[in-house]
């Protein structure tokens, strides 16, 4: 199996060849080990069923559209989430 990233908006239609795929959904900041732990069990269902493994996450941050009155520390920008869940698998 092949492995690339591939970043997809939520306004476009997901690729043919991206779907049927194991999907980990989270907002991912900060891709702890707990994170990691999540990513590498997707990455593993996926290759166990010769499928793509995805990611989705949330941008702006959940919390931004459902509590905007709540101050939002992130700890990880969009542009280096996307490195960081590159570098992953």
């Amino acid at each position: 199996m092949t492995q690339a990233f591939e970043r997809v908006s939520a306004i476009s239609p997901l690729p043919a060849h991206l779907r049927g795929g194991v999907v980990a959904i989270g907002n991912f900041d900060g891709v702890h080990r707990g994170h990691q732990a999540v990513l590498e069990r997707a990455l593993a269902e996926a290759r166990r069923r010769g499928a793509p493994a995805l990611v989705l996450t949330f941008e702006p941050h959940p919390r931004k559209v459902f509590r905007p009155e709540i101050p939002l520390f992130v700890l990880t920008p969009p542009p280096m989430k996307a490195r960081l869940l590159s570098h992953l698998g």
